[in-house]
Parts: C-alpha cells; structure tokens; sequence
C-alpha cells in the first residue's frame, strides 16, 4: 500500500520535474557532489557546504552509487527503502513471540500509512525520514535485548541527523538497568561522543555551521507568553493532532487495561520519544520531513507495552480508520499525481502535460556540460546536481554571481524558489526579450539560453 498510494507517485512526481529545490534539490546536489568531491562539498543550491549545514555522515554509505545513477534517484530509492526497512522490526517481534499477530497488521497499516511517514515521503528526500529505519530497529532491538544489533542501529541513526544523540542519551539509563555493563558504556559513549562531535567540536573544526540549535529557543526575547503561543498556535496544534490522534484508541485501552488489571505498563522505550518531541514542540517543527521518525518511535514504543495482548477489534478498526481520516488528503494528492492532474512544481495550474517532461529532459542534456554559472527553474536544479555551478532563480545565491546559461519552464510551470505566477511571468518575458543571448531551446514547455559575452 505504501509503495503504491505514497512511494510511487512521489517517485512519479519527481520525474516528472514536480518538486521545487527544497530537501530535493540540497540533498541531491549533496550526494552527486560528495560521490566526485569529499569529505565536505560546496553546495551552490544551497550556499554552503554540506557538513556545516545538517550532520549527516549516513550520506557517505549512499554517496558511491551516485556515481554510476542519478542522485536524485538514489536518495528518492533509499527513502523508499528505508521506510519498508521500518516495517521489518515488527514482523521480528511477531517472529520472536513479542507481538501478536493482530497487533502487528495494526501497527503495520500505522506504520505504512500514517501522515507523519506521508508527509515525510511526499517531500522528498531527508535522511531525517532515512532514520525511520534504525529507529525502529533500534528499539526493537533493545526489547528483544540483542544488545549488538541495537548498537549498530544508533550508529545508523545517530549519523541521520545531529539530534539523535539525544535520543542514545535519553534512553542510556533504561539500557543501563537490562545491558551488559560493557554494551551499556558503549552506548551512553557513543551517544555522548556523537553529540560533542556534531554540536561543539564541528564548528571548531568546519567554520559556522546554520545555528540549528538555537531554534528552539527563537522568540523566547519577546516573553514567555509569545514564546509558547507560537508554539500552541492553532496550526501548530493541529500538525501535533495529526501525529497523536490515530494512537488515541490504542492509549485508552491501554489506560483502561492500566486501570482495571492495576498492572504497570513498561513505558521505557517511550524515552526516544521525549527528546524528539521536545526539539518538534520548540522548533514548530511537525510536518514535511519531521514527523516519519517520530511516528516509528512511537510505533515501536506501543508495541512494547501491547506485545501478546489481544487487542479488540474496536480498537484496531478506528486506529486504522483514523490514520486513513487523517491522511486522507494526501492520499488523494498522490493518487493526483498519478493521473497528472496534481499541481506540478508548486505551481499551481499547471499540469503534466503530453510532451511536458520529454522537453524538460532534452533542455537539461542540452546544457548539462555547458560552460556555467547555470540558472535554473529551482524544480529542475536536483537534476543538475552533479554541478557545483548550478543555481534556482530566486535562491540564497549572492547578486554578485551572474548567469551564463538558464533554462526557464514556461509559467505558470516551473518552480523558481517558491516565487509567486507574476514573479515567474515577469523573469520568464525578461529574459526572452534580452538580445544578447544565444538562444538554445524556446519551444512551448522550455527556454534556454546562453550569454554571448
């Protein structure tokens, strides 16, 4: 179901040129460039280079294929992967007699299908949505208790993103009371050692790196009161309420079984969560990229405490009902883009028109070795991201650089940094109306052109 509601037509889409240069186009460009130019590549998309914006050394392991594929296909197949790799930890502890089958069809449609992964997996590609896969190996991991598998797991998880050192930390106490001393002192040494590299040693050694960590903490100079209004805005409560809602059946069983058995529930792998939530709830930080990982957690977390219990019905329907009431609009967005009918590139009226993306492709081979810089549409920069010259119209570039090729999408497709249909009108007629360019392709999806000087 995932792959053909949520994987597929996000792999449709971005062939089709359907994503603007967000994560799609930073991250594409970082594995072409770091596959040709390590340790620590120029992104020109982006206007730094790769470690000193995210850490996320789990990019070296997929760097190498980006050498003989498109690395835009690449991390679009790796998201894909890695979000089944995330269902597998289920099926171990179903074949390890921790969970039951019932349980486990319903933390697997969860799984497969909740807003948080969609979302993730329909905006295109982040190995923060990568880390679904060790999370959930992670924790399962610690509650079958094979102690080496758990290790290799943080390893993979905590090279994902830079935040994930506070998850090894929060749950090094609990591994503490079950691990072997030894597997224990790795652990909470790992998790520490990550941290102080990626967070206080980094920039000593890579210059400034983007100030994510003081995120968190933006606004707090304006007082309390506008510091967490922010925060429980009703946007933001509603993008909360998408990740807690479908696991509302699910808490009240549990609190009623709770309640009636006066038996504890072992809450410990809940721990991951808690760092994670925190950094969301300050940061707003809760749609696009942010919510896979989590709702992994949480997934893992719930079948720790549900295991071999038999889990009514009443509770199973209206979980998976509610993950489909709930992400109902972006299944109907996906199946959009099957038929060519979804906004493509952001932009709205524009569709994917017969002979759309044939032109797209043959404008981007014309240029794909011509002398740059190179100005692009920002939906077409992840396909040129082997570059290091290449720029979105409208992106973090400095005026100073000034281009020598551009390749336009005719509006009102064509994404150039989120820019409004009059902004794209206006820079599309300005540049076909210059004289002093040699004009490459001008047909009705594209123009491209090169500086005579």
């Amino acid at each position: 179901m995932q792959l053909l509601l949520v994987t597929l037509p996000t792999w449709l889409r971005a062939r089709g040129f359907g994503f603007s240069n967000y994560d799609l186009g930073i991250y594409s460009q970082a594995l072409a460039r770091l596959a040709v130019d390590p340790p620590n590549p120029w992104l020109s998309g982006r206007q730094l280079h790769l470690f000193n914006d995210h850490f996320d050394p789990v990019l070296f392991l997929v760097a190498p294929f980006a050498r003989i594929f498109p690395a835009v296909q690449v991390g679009l197949f790796v998201e894909g992967l890695c979000a089944l790799l995330a269902l597998w930890p289920l099926a171990w502890l179903a074949r390890e007699g921790k969970l039951s089958l019932r349980a486990l069809w319903m933390f697997g449609g969860v799984l497969t299908l909740h807003p948080g992964v969609t979302h993730g997996l329909g905006f295109p590609f982040h190995p923060t949505v990568w880390a679904m896969a060790p999370m959930a190996w992670l924790l399962a991991a610690l509650l079958l208790e094979r102690w080496r598998v758990a290790l290799v797991a943080l390893v993979l998880l905590l090279a994902c993103k830079e935040e994930f050192p506070f998850v090894g930390l929060a749950l090094s106490p609990l591994v503490f009371l079950r691990a072997p001393r030894r597997m224990a002192w790795a652990f909470v040494s790992i998790s520490a050692a990550w941290g102080i590299f990626a967070l206080v040693l980094r920039p000593r050694l890579l210059g400034e790196v983007m100030p994510y960590a003081s995120v968190p903490f933006r606004g707090i100079e304006d007082g309390l009161g506008a510091f967490f209004s922010t925060r429980l805005s009703r946007s933001a409560l509603a993008a909360m309420g998408d990740l807690i809602i479908s696991f509302v059946p699910l808490m009240i069983w549990l609190g009623w079984e709770r309640w009636k058995k006066r038996a504890p529930l072992p809450l410990w792998l809940f721990a991951a969560l808690v760092p994670m939530l925190g950094i969301r709830f300050l940061s707003v930080a809760w749609r696009d990229h942010y919510g896979a990982v989590v709702v992994a957690a949480a997934v893992l977390a719930f079948a720790a405490i549900v295991q071999t219990r038999v889990v009514p019905w009443v509770v199973v329907i209206s979980t998976l009902l509610l993950v489909l009431i709930t992400d109902e609009s972006l299944i109907r967005r996906d199946v959009r883009s099957l038929t060519g009918t979804q906004g493509w590139a952001a932009s709205t009226g524009c569709t994917d028109a017969p002979g759309r993306t044939e032109a797209i492709r043959a404008a981007l081979e014309r240029v794909r070795s011509v002398k740059g810089p190179l100005f692009v549409s920002g939906n077409l920069l992840p396909w040129l991201a082997e570059r290091d010259d290449v720029y979105a119209f409208g992106g973090p570039q400095p005026d100073s650089i000034t281009p020598r090729v551009v390749v336009l999408e005719v509006p009102p497709c064509g994404d150039t940094w989120a820019r409004s249909l009059e902004e794209r009108q206006a820079l599309f007629a300005r540049w076909k109306a210059r004289s002093d360019l040699q004009v490459l392709i001008d047909d009705t999806f594209v123009f491209a052109a090169t500086s005579t000087d």
